[in-house]
């Protein structure tokens, strides 16, 4: 059989009796729904109800001499008091069958106003001696019973972090005009590049000036431009990371940190400190981030904040470090 022949005035016909057809079938379809506008209707659409879960936050790292913990647990969107401290919880670090740091509800205490990261009760451990980790496991055990299960969370300790500089004092300076001036030290890294492995590093260049109650600040900022590092606000450092790539070089990092005018030179002590994260805490990092710069921008996409607790919300964070004074 002989499929009919379309000429360009049949199809033109064609186009336009399916036109007229679709036309009538939107009218169809929009005029009934202008109807119920005009009546009104209202869609209500309620929130999911929350289930609490376990909120928990601990950083170490060796050398320190007092460790934080947060143990809350979780609120909804629509409860106006928020997440609640677990005061009862106790939370212990353990290495092997080795108590490293315990904390009950005799620790719970307010942060301090003027130097805190956090705004509500933590537990504030203080510690006899400077905290030591050994290369393998590292557990935080959390008991917060009855209200949940207990909780054990498994990091491996990373290795510490190699790498080698090339301190420039003074290299750098900017004439403003009628006498004052801008200087910057300059620091040059080269960072170890295992392979296979991804390897994240977080950097600061640290002054402490010469007056009382000084405390350390990070100055670091890149010299220029890199791919391979940016500021990150949750640690206040510049993050580094190779991205897990075996050929990218993590050599020739330049940092400037600022060393202040001709008419206020910073002067005090002043060091580099390089520290290694587990890979949940890079995320974790690099998420907080995320999250934080998505919420003044209503066109880019919703963040949300990664961790390691198991069925839970929160960050077990453990780094490695090598400090250098300059």
């Amino acid at each position: 059989m002989a499929f009919p022949l379309l000429t360009s005035a049949s199809v033109t016909s064609r186009r336009r009796l399916a036109f007229l057809a679709t036309l009538a079938l939107g009218l169809a379809l929009v005029l009934p729904s202008c109807e119920k506008l005009q009546e009104g209707v209202v869609n209500v659409i309620e929130f999911p109800e929350h289930e609490p879960r376990l909120a928990v936050t601990m950083f170490v790292s060796p050398g320190d001499t007092v460790v934080y913990a947060t143990v809350y647990q979780s609120a909804g969107v629509t409860d106006t008091a928020g997440s609640a401290p677990l005061k009862h919880a106790a939370v212990a670090l353990m290495q092997g069958s080795t108590v490293l740091a315990q904390g009950d509800s005799t620790n719970w205490a307010d942060p301090d106003p003027w130097n805190s990261w956090y705004s509500g009760p933590l537990m504030k451990i203080n510690l006899d001696e400077p905290l030591e980790l050994q290369p393998g496991a590292i557990a935080l055990v959390v008991d917060a019973s009855p209200t949940f299960e207990p909780l054990v969370v498994t990091e491996e300790v990373p290795e510490e972090p190699v790498f080698d500089f090339l301190f420039e004092a003074y290299a750098d300076s900017v004439d403003e005009g009628w006498g004052y001036v801008y200087y910057q030290h300059l620091v040059t890294l080269d960072l170890e590049n295992r392979p296979g492995v991804r390897d994240d590093y977080m950097i600061s260049i640290e002054v402490k000036e010469v007056f009382e109650g000084a405390q350390w600040s990070n100055m670091a900022n890149p010299a220029f431009p890199d791919p391979r590092m940016e500021y990150n606000d949750a640690c206040d450092c510049l993050l580094a990371t190779d991205s897990g790539a075996d050929n990218v070089s993590l050599a020739n990092l330049v940092l400037e940190s600022y060393a202040g005018s001709s008419d206020y030179p910073i002067e005090g002590e002043m060091r580099i400190r390089v520290r290694r994260p587990t890979d949940a805490l890079a995320n974790h990092l690099r998420s907080v981030d995320a999250y934080y710069g998505a919420l003044d921008n209503p066109f880019s996409e919703p963040a949300s904040i990664q961790g390691n607790i198991p069925d839970g919300f929160g960050i077990f964070g453990v780094t490695t470090e090598v400090v250098v004074p300059l």
